[in-house]
């Protein structure tokens, strides 16, 4: 403010020479005041009233006297003395304060930078980020070189793309969130087997990881977050892959000794026999294209068809599904079901006399529904008067 009114005041006195009369030229020091003038306006670009403060108001009361000699007095020598007395103070205040304005504003850009940098500007704000990191780097050098005046102006760019990267970085907080979520559904789908015995230790570390990342989120570390999610990430990634397979193996063996085991009893139909056996094929196809889901749900698939003609007053049930086996499912030739369908499992075509509609009166309570199935499973079904044993079939919810 004082700087402010210092100019002003400089403005209305300078002005005032002309209303007083003041002809000639050269018995106006406009030379001198100017030089003054621009002496203090440099002063103050580097703070010169924090660093500095005695010399720079004495430049100011110099160049007001100045004014004062020239105006009231009319000593026009003594107005040049005073205007040379205050560029002297005022250059005494830049340089004592020029010096200490840009270190400080170079710590201050340090700072801006590692809070970019905590917020991973690098990837998130890389423009901005770098620009920071250039400007910061220029400005060491004319530190350096005591260009104080070109440094002060490139650490102000500086700390402004600083801070400029570390809002844009921020703003992609979400990104992390993403990966955050992703990691969590991963390592769900883990836990629902028996992941200990394939992939126990990975499962921890992606957890813990997991957790890490989740509190750097919150306290907008994205660089610490991000460097703890792709940790994460790639555990889980192995954790799902050791446990799939390993179930998937597992599953397999169990669905291939109840197949076995039905074959000594000589319990099973033909029909039923073919069904089971379309069904194991499948679930090792997909094992071993690395389908692991598609292989254990065949797998289970294969089982529960043992375990239905098993149980049909032929014999024992041999077997058990998987963890999400359902005896009311198994009841009825359903599987899984999510969002948008049910799955049911066909079985002996012509023993079950099973067709579209007779599964569209299970469903729908109207057999007149079948279309609705056949055009969901016409990548399967060819011919909607033909149902093989074995397939699974979508089921349109309502």
């Amino acid at each position: 403010m004082k700087q402010k009114l210092n100019l002003i005041t400089f403005a209305v006195l300078f002005m005032s020479l002309f209303i007083m009369g003041f002809s000639c030229e050269d018995k106006i020091p406009i030379k001198e005041f100017s030089k003054a003038r621009e002496a203090i306006d440099l002063a103050n670009s580097v703070n010169a009233d924090q660093y500095s403060p005695v010399e720079f108001r004495d430049a100011n009361d110099q160049l007001l006297k100045a004014h004062s000699a020239l105006i009231k007095d009319e000593k026009y020598d003594d107005s040049i003395a005073f205007s040379e007395k205050a560029y002297d103070k005022a250059m005494e205040a830049y340089n004592r304060s020029a010096v200490l304005y840009v270190a400080d504003n170079l710590k201050k850009v340090d700072e801006a930078i590692v809070e970019a940098e905590a917020a991973y500007a690098e990837k998130l704000s890389p423009d901005n980020y770098a620009k920071a990191k250039d400007q910061y780097a220029e400005a060491n050098e004319k530190f350096e070189s005591k260009d104080y005046v070109a440094a002060a102006a490139l650490s102000d760019e500086a700390y402004k793309s600083a801070v400029k990267a570390k809002e844009e970085a921020l703003d992609s907080k979400y990104q992390l969130k993403i990966k955050i979520d992703e990691v969590r559904s991963t390592l769900g789908k883990v836990r629902k087997y028996d992941y200990e015995p394939y992939a126990g230790d990975k499962y921890n570390i992606a957890s813990s990881k997991l957790r890490d990342a989740e509190r750097s989120y919150n306290n907008e570390n994205l660089k610490d977050g991000f460097d703890a999610i792709e940790v994460a990430k790639i555990n889980a990634d192995a954790a799902y892959a050791a446990t799939m397979s390993g179930v998937a193996e597992k599953r397999l063996n169990d669905a291939e000794a109840a197949v076995n085991q039905a074959k000594k009893s000589g319990a099973l139909s033909e029909d039923d026999l073919a069904a089971a056996n379309e069904a194991l094929d499948r679930a090792r196809n997909f094992k071993n294209r690395g389908s692991y889901e598609d292989s254990i749900t065949y797998s289970d698939e294969t089982i529960r068809l043992v375990n239905s003609a098993m149980g049909d007053g032929k014999g024992t049930i041999v077997a058990k599904g998987g963890d999400d086996y359902d005896s009311d499912s198994k009841s009825k030739g359903r599987t899984d079901e999510d969002e948008n369908y049910y799955y049911y499992t066909v079985k002996t075509w012509e023993k079950n006399n099973e067709c579209l509609s007779r599964i569209a009166m299970l469903y729908y309570k109207d057999p007149k529904a079948w279309k609705k199935i056949y055009n969901a499973n016409r990548d399967k079904i060819k011919n909607p008067d033909i149902i093989r044993p074995g397939w699974v079939l979508r089921i349109p919810k309502k």
